[in-house]
């Protein structure tokens, strides 16, 4: 594996041209290999901010906000490129933080982040710097694309949480008012939404749906047919989900996932990932018109 790294300034923004030289299958670092970028070729980018293990003494530990570690989403993380690299002969592209949360938190704006130090918001800024890279670069190949935040949880409930930017209790709404504009505006979704194949409640919970597809690869997940309301805790999608799914030209989702079956072991971990694959080779086909195929290919089919 080629790896290459990258210095950046604080508050570095990457022009078109410049994500063009990040080629596919090359691993990328910013300062002190604090952010990881795996460049793709894919038309689906994903992060894992929370799976970061190191724990640099010049980053001082941050006094306000969440602290949970994510267990094995880095992990996971890297299980789901080899099978998309396995499985496609294509790369995806992944963004991983590998400083522990309680130095920084990428999925916080960036005051709340870094805490003001600048070493962190420079982490930071390269974080989503390169999340930004690899958006430009598969819209400017496809048109369009996906995006996916992973994070794990440990609610009692073991089950996908798809955090798509609605609280709980929207799901619970009826269709008719679920499928006005000023709901599905909200929502990480709203580029498929706007579309009008579908209805947004079809979208949120129908036979083609996420949730759908992840149960039917043996994953349950909410909001689903099986699950079509959220209970409470929910994480309905953090910051990033949020940030990268208002790009022009993609959605998104934010993964919340149970440790038992999916993080917990190196099977999991790789059986996760197949399922992950056959449901964006589904998912992406139907409702973006993006090919995931098994003979090599990512393409647009519009």
């Amino acid at each position: 594996m080629l790896v290459v790294r990258c210095f950046f300034v604080v508050a570095l923004a990457f022009s078109s041209s410049a994500a063009e030289t990040f080629t596919p299958g090359r691993t990328y670092f910013g300062r002190s290999n604090y952010i990881e970028y795996l460049a793709g070729d894919l038309p689906f980018v994903l992060s894992a901010p929370h799976g970061g293990r190191e724990k640099p003494a010049e980053l001082p530990d941050r006094e306000k906000g969440t602290f949970a570690f994510d267990t094995n989403t880095q992990e996971l993380a890297r299980a789901i490129r080899d099978e998309f690299i396995a499985r496609s002969g294509h790369y995806p592209h992944i963004i991983i933080s590998r400083v522990q949360r309680r130095k920084l938190d990428c999925n916080r704006e960036i005051v709340e982040a870094a805490a003001g130090h600048k070493l962190a918001e420079q982490s930071w800024n390269e974080y989503h710097a390169f999340i930004d890279a690899a958006q430009k670069s598969v819209v400017a190949k496809y048109g369009k694309g996906f995006f996916i935040d992973l994070h794990g949880h440990g609610h009692k409930d073991a089950r996908l949480e798809l955090g798509l930017g609605h609280n709980a209790d929207v799901y619970a709404k009826p269709d008719a008012e679920l499928n006005k504009p000023d709901i599905y505006e909200q929502s990480t979704l709203r580029l498929i939404a706007r579309t009008g194949k579908i209805s947004y409640t079809a979208l949120l919970r129908g036979p083609t749906s996420f949730g759908a597809l992840m149960e039917k690869q043996g994953f349950p997940a909410t909001p689903s047919p099986g699950k079509p309301v959220p209970g409470t805790p929910y994480f309905n999608g953090g910051y990033t989900a949020r940030r990268h799914s208002a790009v022009e030209n993609f959605a998104g989702l934010q993964i919340e996932s149970n440790s038992k079956g999916v993080r917990d072991t190196e099977a999991n971990r790789k059986k996760f990932a197949t399922a992950l694959f056959n449901t964006l080779k589904t998912y992406l086909d139907a409702h973006l018109g993006l090919k995931l195929s098994d003979n090599g290919a990512g393409r647009s089919s519009q």
